[in-house]
Order: structure tokens, then sequence, then C-alpha cells
């Protein structure tokens, strides 16, 4: 028992039949099994002659009931076991797995096997007590032929079989009944044969009893060891063994072997117990009941059925015989367990076995990931397991075994997948894009996105777990073909996903029903198509524009949210909250107004009144206004009679986007999406998810073996960057999301698009080539877990929720810093989940999220690029690298301190993660790194030049971020305080004011 338990996988197919073999697993239920077989065995007492009373009249005194019941859920090996436990017998290899104390002398029972029955292999007609009787004749025979000294023994044997054939017409499916037909009207008949017969009959369990004990006598062992097999699987096979069991099989010098589930026993014995009740007594005790609760027992019924349930089965099979079969778990938990095979050197333990075979089969690393994927597999009925750990054994010697373990843990879970409504072949499209969308139908129909969305086995229910390692396995080998299939995980299932768990679309509705909101969001959105995550992403923005699809709204609600930031879009027509928004005073020419004049005086200004004024305004616009000061631009409107307010002091998004040179212009627009009201009104939604959707879309262009690649993505980047309207639910007018198609620009047709890719003008565009080329996207596995991308989400959203809230007016509630803030909390929650799940330690600084400040992240990128260089081995770090140093970010983060804050904080976060950024940009784009964000910002007037920028960061900032938290009414204190003091020194002529 010390031992631990080496199992051959290679021989799963195709197991020894002898319990002495190598890899015997069921170690401890042997020894039970066996000390239970060689207790009481007892020659039945011999009837007392006496004159008093006939010895047939005597009470059996030493009847038993001494059956085991070796007891197990489906697949844990009953019969191999059963098997080889009378291999054993036979083989007399049992008498060395019996301990010394099991037994009170040195002599060990003789045993005898007289093998399986299988009560669902018996015809009908058939009765398991003759199919006994003829085993042991048979064993009695084949006695005879090898002795040749005790005929006398078996004329005893054959005189007790004879007697006892007298009663076979007491048994079911054997003659006519036993007090039928004409003859028993005759005396003579009666007094002659009929109560003879009858006699034996009643008798038949003596008579059977004196066989057994001269056919073991004959044969030459104590007792004869029966096995039968699946009596619970087939009532109307099974009940009749238990009968038999309980009227006839009670000696022990035979001793019966039961298997099967404990569970699947109780229902027998309890449907048998409940048909004994009369149907029309039931009725009319329910009928009772409604009328005279108090005398009637319906009630009771129930009680009593469980009392006869439970007393039965005791009195078949007591407590102290019955076996339970383990699962390997308790086996490994306990003794231990190790495997060998053609594909494994020497032999391994089962945890270091197992800790590779998840992180292959399921991606994960971490010890609580490694403890809980190991704990479902090892609890797997013990068939099931070890056909998929001999599956996965084939990857030890470096063969690639996944798609083999796969498609074992495919049939393996089989049942469960159908049984919770999943088609198996959706899981098995060779379209990556394919399956996802058919997760999202399944999840929305069965109701199931809580449980089973993250495909992550920590439910309560088997069967569910089950189903969410194999849908995890499957999604993960999606993810290592097609690397853009997990950022539609998050944008598609994460996203969805914790929105019910948020509460923001009710989960719970009836029993056997989806609720409405959750029917209505699925297909509003359109989840179940196979489309683009930038067209999700933007068709859950327009759902989330009237409060999550509230029913009958038609104005849209201008926030701030996940799916995006609501923003003007072209003109500047709501001129006074954007001058409020934006700057802290109104619009007009009012005490409390920006007073624009003193911007357009800055060319013509001396150095410390421009100094001064540009002092006043946050670092958010202080760098686009020092840009425009310093290029001479003038703020003058076209009519040159006042200041003008659009381009230069707010900007509507495409609007600015025109403005832009080359790349900047399109990669400004990609984040775009018009909404729809239900009054047909237009508005601006600036989305961060929309990115990620883009890149989505990019990696699986880099994974494709196309040579237009280029091409490919200067149309996929041209394409998102056209404006296209989404419509809210009531814009839709109660249609469904295919009438999306009347709402989509006339831009979209890109039939005649043939840009010339090698200008200049597609810088952007070659980053994006050269960056997946220098990362191997079309060969490299990135494949991380759906448990990986869920945990990332939802650090994520969290972090971005207190983000929003952090924003503040006039301060940081900025598009360029929203931005920026965005970014730099998703690619930190990538980062600290990427390393949890690759089994690294996270700084204890780095925990926490990067809400005002990116210091945290700093932490985290000197850990990751220049800490334990372990991390920078795994697949985690492969995708985090490649996500990390796209040459999209650069476009919205900031470069230094001073660009977002007054102070400069401690570590500088923003010039220590550009640094970073730009450091690992450069191995992948070499010199383009350097030009790839130069920006150039065009006035419509031919006297101002155009103004270079470094990314979107500043021109962002200048673009109202519509609803959102409270107007400070004293954000624009200091601004008008200096206007007003310049008015005040023009107006006394003094040219250059000291102060």
């Amino acid at each position: 028992m010390s031992e631990i338990i080496t199992i051959d996988l290679s021989s799963i197919d195709h197991p020894s039949l002898t319990s002495s073999s190598e890899g015997f697993i069921q170690v401890e239920a042997r020894e039970q099994v066996f000390r239970c077989l060689i207790k009481d065995i007892k020659k039945p007492t011999r009837p007392k002659s006496s004159t008093d009373r006939p010895p047939e009249l005597d009470v059996l005194t030493d009847r038993r009931h001494d059956a085991l019941l070796v007891t197990a859920r489906r697949g844990e090996g009953k019969t191999t076991f059963l098997t080889q436990i009378l291999s054993a017998i036979a083989d007399q290899s049992y008498k060395s797995f019996i301990a010394k104390e099991a037994v009170s002398n040195t002599v060990v029972p003789e045993l005898y096997s007289l093998g399986i029955i299988d009560p669902t292999l018996i015809e009908t007609k058939q009765n398991i007590v003759v199919v006994i009787i003829e085993k042991i004749r048979k064993a009695v025979l084949h006695r005879r032929k090898n002795i040749v000294d005790a005929n006398e023994e078996y004329r005893q044997v054959e005189a007790a079989l004879r007697k006892l054939a007298q009663g076979l017409y007491l048994l079911d499916g054997i003659g006519e009944q036993l007090y039928a037909g004409k003859d028993w009207v005759d005396p003579d008949f009666v007094l002659d044969e009929g109560l003879e017969n009858a006699a034996a009959a009643h008798d038949f369990e003596i008579r059977f009893r004196q066989f057994i004990s001269v056919a073991v006598s004959y044969v030459g062992c104590d007792a004869f060891v029966l096995a039968i097999d699946d009596v619970d699987t087939w009532f109307e096979r099974g009940w009749p063994v238990l009968e038999a069991l309980r009227k006839y099989l009670a000696t022990t010098q035979l001793k019966i072997i039961l298997s099967g589930d404990l569970d699947l026993y109780t229902l027998l014995v309890r449907r048998q117990q409940w048909d004994q009740m009369n149907p029309s007594f039931l009725r009319a005790e329910k009928m009772r009941a409604k009328f005279d609760g108090d005398s009637a027992i319906i009630s009771k019924i129930s009680r009593m059925v469980d009392s006869l349930q439970d007393q039965y089965l005791i009195k078949i099979a007591r407590p102290e015989n019955r076996v339970e079969l383990r699962t390997l778990e308790y086996h490994a938990d306990g003794v231990g367990l190790a495997f060998r095979g053609e594909n494994i050197v020497d032999s391994i333990g089962e945890r270091d076995f197992l800790a590779k075979m998840v992180s292959d089969l399921f991606g994960m690393n971490a010890p609580r990931d490694l403890d809980l994927y190991r704990q479902q597999i090892m609890r797997l009925p013990t068939r099931s397991a070890l056909q998929l750990l001999a599956a996965a054994s084939r990857n030890q010697a470096g063969v690639d075994s996944r798609p083999i373990a796969l498609d074992t843990l495919r049939h393996i879970s089989w049942t469960a997948v159908t049984s919770l409504g999943l088609d198996v072949s959706d899981t098995r499209n060779p379209n990556p894009s394919a399956l996802i969308p058919a997760l999202s139908h399944w999840l929305t129909r069965s109701r199931l996105w809580l449980p089973l969305a993250r495909c992550y086995p920590d439910g309560a229910e088997a069967e569910k777990n089950l189903v969410a390692m194999y849908l995890g396995a499957a999604l993960l080998d999606v993810f290592r073909r097609s690397p853009g299939r997990m950022i539609d995980y998050w944008i598609k299932v994460s996203l969805v996903r914790e929105k019910f768990d948020r509460g923001e679309i009710p989960y719970r509705g009836p029993e056997t029903e989806v609720t409405r909101d959750l029917e209505s969001f699925i297909s509003h959105v359109n989840a179940t198509a196979l489309e683009s995550s930038v067209q999700f992403a933007s068709r859950v923005a327009s759902w989330e524009a009237i409060e999550g699809g509230r029913e009958g709204t038609k104005q849209l609600v201008r926030g701030i949210r996940l799916s995006g930031a609501s923003v003007p879009l072209g003109r500047i027509r709501e001129t006074g909250p954007a001058a409020r928004e934006l700057y802290g005073l109104e619009y007009d020419g009012s005490k409390n107004g920006l007073d624009r004049e003193a911007f357009r005086a800055l060319v013509t200004g001396n150095h410390d009144d421009t100094r001064r004024l540009l002092s006043s305004l946050p670092p958010a616009l202080r760098g686009f206004h020092s840009k425009l000061s310093n290029a001479g631009w003038q703020y003058g409107s076209r009519r040159g009679t006042e200041a003008a307010f659009q381009v230069y002091f707010a900007n509507g998004i495409e609007d600015l986007a025109q403005r832009l040179s080359g790349s900047a212009g399109r990669v400004a627009m990609l984040a775009l999406s018009r909404i729809v009201s239900g009054q047909q009104a237009e508005s601006g939604n600036y989305s961060f998810l929309r990115l990620l959707g883009l890149l989505a879309d990019v990696l699986e262009i880099g994974r494709s073996s196309s040579r237009r690649q280029l091409q490919a993505i200067v149309e996929l980047v041209t394409q998102c960057s056209q404006p296209r309207s989404y419509p809210t639910p009531i814009a839709l007018g109660g249609g469904n999301s295919e009438s999306y198609l009347e709402f989509d620009s006339d831009q979209d047709d890109l039939a005649e698009f043939n840009p010339d890719i090698r200008s200049e003008a597609y810088v952007f565009e070659r980053a994006l080539l050269k960056w997946m080329h220098s990362n191997a996207v079309a060969t490299a596995d990135f494949g991380l877990a759906p448990i990986t991308l869920a945990r990332v989400w939802t650090r994520f959203t969290y972090t971005f929720g207190n983000i929003r809230d952090d924003l503040k007016h006039r301060e940081s509630r900025y598009l360029g810093i929203y931005m920026h803030r965005t970014v730099i909390g998703f690619l930190h929650a990538l980062g600290f989940e990427l390393m949890r799940s690759a089994n690294i330690r996270a700084p204890a600084k780095a925990a926490s999220n990067p809400v005002r400040s990116g210091e945290v992240f700093v932490q985290l990128l000197k850990e990751i690029y220049q800490g334990d260089p372990q991390f920078r081995m795994t697949r985690e770090f492969k995708f985090f690298d490649l996500i990390f140093s796209c040459p999209l970010w650069g476009f919205f983060i900031a470069r230094e301190e001073t660009d977002e804050v007054e102070k400069v904080r401690r570590l500088e976060p923003n010039d220590s993660i550009y640094q970073f950024y730009y450091d690992r940009l450069s191995q992948d784009l070499e010199e383009t790194a350097s030009f790839i964000f130069e920006t150039q910002f065009r006035s419509s007037k031919p006297d101002e030049p155009p103004v270079d920028f470094d990314g979107l960061f500043f021109l962002l900032n200048t673009v109202q971020m519509q609803g959102g938290s409270e107007f400070d009414r004293t954000a624009g204190r200091t601004l008008r305080q200096r206007t007003e003091a310049w008015h005040r020194r023009t107006a006394s002529g003094r040219a250059n004011p000291a102060s």
C-alpha cells in the first residue's frame, strides 16, 4: 500500500487482466474484497434428527445475506476490476493480497471462481438461479474429468442436484404454475406427486444450500465466487437478480459480488417499492388529502418508501460489504501515481505529467489553475481520465499530441456537451471565426453566460465543468491557429459576460426562457454573425447610447462608457457646452466668457504675455496652443473681425481628422462611429474597443499566406476609418441588425479603391505589416486560455470604470487623456494577468491599477523587460510583447509628464512608458519608428503653416467629451483672470507690461 502506483498509459486500450500486474489501481478495494470473501465461510448446519418434528420445518439459523457490492460511477472500471479479482482467484494469486491479520489461522480459505454474469445478456426466459446452477455443474463435471476415485462424492452432488431440480417449478420463467392444471383435481395426483412437488418448491432454498455444500466439497474449495455485473443498468433484468439474492442465495459458501452504481441501485429499488403501491389507492389518498389532509396518509407514503428502500439494500448488501472504487484523485492524493508508456522515458510523476498536459491542452500554468484542472481530470470516471491521459502522453516524446488529446476530450465530453444543448459539430468548424458566434448563440439560448462563458471548470456541477474544459481547449486550439480571435473573445464574449455580471443586462428570467433584454441585446449587436469585432463594438455603443437599450428612448444619453465616449462629429454647433467643458468658461462675451481675443493677440504680443496665457491653460490644452502660437497661427475667423472658435479652441472629430496629414487622419477616425438616435440625429462615439477590433483583423491578415498583405491592411484601415452609422434599437423601428446596411456610409464601397501603398501617406500601414513580420505573426503560437483572457478583461473593465470616474473637468476630462489612460490601463491589465498566468510573480507595486498615473505600469514594464528572464520565454510574454509593441498605441499615448499634469509624478510615468514603448518599437521598425507618428495639423488659411504634432494626444484634447461628470464652475478662473489682466495692461497703453 505504500508503493506508488505506476500506470502504463500505452496499455490503456488493452489492459492486463491480472490483478498482480503493474498499474493495478484499486489496490485498497482489492484487499477489502478479498477480506470479505474469506470471512465467515461456514458449511450449512446439518438438521438434527429428532422424533419430535421433521427437520424441514426447522428455522435456518445460519441464513445470511453475504453479497458484496462493488459500487462506482459509470466508467470507473467496475467490470475490469471484477475481471482482475476473478483472475486472481483463478490463478490463486489472491492469497498474496490477504494480510495475515485478516485470517484467524495460517490457512487462507480456498476460493473457486465461477466467472461473471451480466444480467443484461441473459434472455428474458432465463432465470439467474438456473444460470448459477449451470455454472456450478460445469465446475463439477470438469472436476470429475480430472479425478477417478471420488465417485461416491459425485453421486452425492448428482443426487442433490436432482433433488434441487424438483423445485425449479418455483422459479419464474420455468414450467407452468405450481398449482395450475387439471391434475390438481385428482386426489391420487395430489397425494402421489403434487404435494411432493410442492414440498420441493417450498424447500428450494434448503436444497439449493445442500447442493452448494456438496458441490464445494467435491470441487475441493471452501466457497464459490460469482460476480454479477451491471445489475443496475436495466431494471427488468436487475430486479429479478436482487430478488434471487434475497430469497435463495443466502449461503456463505456462495460468495456473490454485485457491481453497479449505488445511486442507480437506489432508483431500482425505489421504483419497485412505488410499483407495489396500487395506483387506485394512491389516487384515492391524493383526493382525500385535498379534502381531509389530516386523515390522509399520502404524505407518509414517501417516507415509508424511503425506509423500505434503505432496508432492502441493507439486507441485500450490508454496509460492511460495500466496496467503493475510488477515483484517480483519491489514489493520487494517497499512495501517489506515476505514469509510463512508449512515449515516456522511464516514468513521470502524476503532478509533473498533468502540469505539462494542462499547459499544452488547456494553456494553464499558474498553480491554482493547475490544481483545479488536476482535480477535474482526476475526478473524471477512471476510464475517461485514463483515455485522456493516454492521448496526452504522446506529447512527452516531443510529438504534438494536442490534436489527439483534444479529439479524445471531445468524445469524453460529447454527452455532456449535447445535454446542455450545444451541437458538437459547431465546435469543430474549420473556420476559426465561426466558433465564437456559435458559442454566443448557445450561451444565450441555454442561459449559460455566467457559468460557462469563461470556459473555466470551477462550478459545482461536474457535467458543466467537463463542458467548460472542452470548450476551453477548443477555443485555445482556435486561438493558436488564429490569434486575432483572442481579441474577438474579449469583445464578443468577455464584454458581454461582464455586462451580465454587473447587472447591466437582466440575466435571470423564467426557468425555460431567456430574458427579453438579453435576447434584444444579442440580436441588436448581431452576436451570432461572422463579422468584425469593430462592428460588434460599434453596435454595443449604439445599444448603450440609450441607457442599455431602454425601450422607447429616442434621444441619445451622452456619456463616457467602455463602448466609447460621446463626441461631436463635424462643426461645433453647441459652442457653449464645448467651451465650458474644455476651458471652464462660457462661449459668449459675458463676464465668465472665454476671451478668444486674448489668444488672437498671441502672434503680436510679447513673449511674457504668451507664457502667462499658456500657463493658465490645463496641460492637456497647453501643448496644443503652444504649437499653434509657435507656428504663428492667428486664431482669426474667415471674416477676420473676430477670433474663431472651431479649429483653434474646439474641434469635431471628423473635422479634426480631415485637417490631419496622411496616416494620422485615418488613425484618428479608427475609433469613431456614428450613432443614430430615434430622432434620426447623429452623434459621434469614440471607442477604444474599435481599435482592439482593428487589431484582431490586422492579426488575421498577418496570419494569412497572401502576398497582398499590405494591400489588405491598407484596405482594412481605410474601411474602418470611413464614417459609418449605427442606429439605436428604436431607430431601427424594432427591426433586427440586418437593417444596418441602410445606414452605411456611401464611402464604404471600396471596390474601386486602388491607392499607391508605397507613398508616405501609408507609413502606418507599412509599419503594421513590418511589426507583424518582426513578431512572426504568421507562424508563432500566441494562444492563451479563455480564462486568462477573461481575467485580463475583468481587470481592464474595473480599471476603466475607475479611470472614467476619476476624470475631472478641465483637469483630466479630455479625449486625449481619456484615450491615453485607457490604453495604459488595458496594457497594464494584459501584462499583469499574463504574468500571473505564466506563474511569474508580478511586483507587489504593480498590483494596483493605473487610474490617475501610469506609475504601476512602469513598475510592471521594468519587471517584464528587465526582471526575471523566465517570463520572457513564455507564450504569455510573446503575446504581451506583440500587443505592447503595436504601432497603433503611439498615436494615443502621451510623451511627457507635462503633457498630462502640472507636477511631475514619481518615476515620471509618461516619459518612462513612452521610452519603453519607443525602444521596443524601434526593434521592429528601426528608423521608421522616429517618424511614424509625425502628424501635421493643417489650417484652411494659406498664411497659417501646418503644425507638427507627435501623435494625436494634444489634438484629441480639443475634441469635447459630451456628458460625464459635473461642471466645475471655478475651473476657468485662472484663465479668466489672466485674460482680464492682459486687457487691463493693453488698455493702459503699455506695450510691454511687466506683470
